[in-house]
């Protein structure tokens, strides 16, 4: 793994705390909960834990990435839980991501040792997606706000399956914005920095409510 200079550390380390943003998200399908998320964003650093409820599976997930000024993220790693393990369980699943321009190198690690290493297609810039994390759809929005264009396209690197997915961001009006990826479309109200403050999936029925991180 390329790790960074040391300087480039130091420099990343000095930041201001006020610089980081904190923030939660619940989505919700009719009364039930889906998916619930906890996350910070910082200029140089995306970290947040997501719960979600798929059936009688239940899933937490930690991830720290690496974000860069595109809103792309050269680095990440994820590690994976059942939502009833305890938290001071070892991981089920550790996965390090590392983009470099049309590809991805995926180490996956099982609690057991198991390593597998796969280099997977994608394209330049892409975006990071994890099935339900608004944190990671939230890197678009601010791509597209700091653009000052009208739309974007943008392709998403799938972090559950290895696939890049051809999506885009547009604005909708000065406070909202449509995110596509593939057949999905997230309609999300956002702020002049493209925070998303809440939202719905049409075709899905799920509606996505912000909140003050504690």
């Amino acid at each position: 793994m390329v790790r960074p200079p040391l300087l480039a550390v130091l420099l990343l380390a000095a930041l201001p705390l006020a610089a980081q943003e904190s923030a939660t998200f619940t989505i919700t399908r009719d009364a039930d909960t889906v998916a619930s998320e906890a996350f910070a964003h910082a200029p140089a650093e995306l970290t947040g834990s997501l719960t979600r409820v798929s059936g009688t599976v239940r899933e937490r997930v930690r991830y720290r990435a690496t974000i860069v000024d595109d809103q792309s993220a050269p680095l990440l790693e994820l590690t994976a839980w059942r939502a009833d393990d305890p938290e001071e369980s070892p991981a089920r699943q550790t996965v390090r991501v590392i983009f470099k321009d049309d590809s991805v190198a995926v180490d996956d690690v099982n609690r057991w040792g198991g390593v597998m290493t796969r280099v997977l297609p994608t394209r330049p810039a892409a975006v990071p997606y994890l099935n339900l994390s608004i944190g990671f759809l939230e890197l678009a929005t601010r791509r597209l706000a700091a653009s000052r264009v009208d739309s974007l396209p943008v392709p998403f690197f799938n972090l559950g399956g290895g696939q890049t997915v051809v999506g885009g961001v547009r604005r909708l009006g000065a406070d909202s914005a449509a995110v596509r990826l593939g057949a999905v479309e997230f309609r999300v109200a956002v702020d002049a920095a493209g925070r998303i403050l809440g939202g719905r999936v049409p075709s899905q029925g799920l509606l996505i409510a912000r909140g003050t991180a504690r």
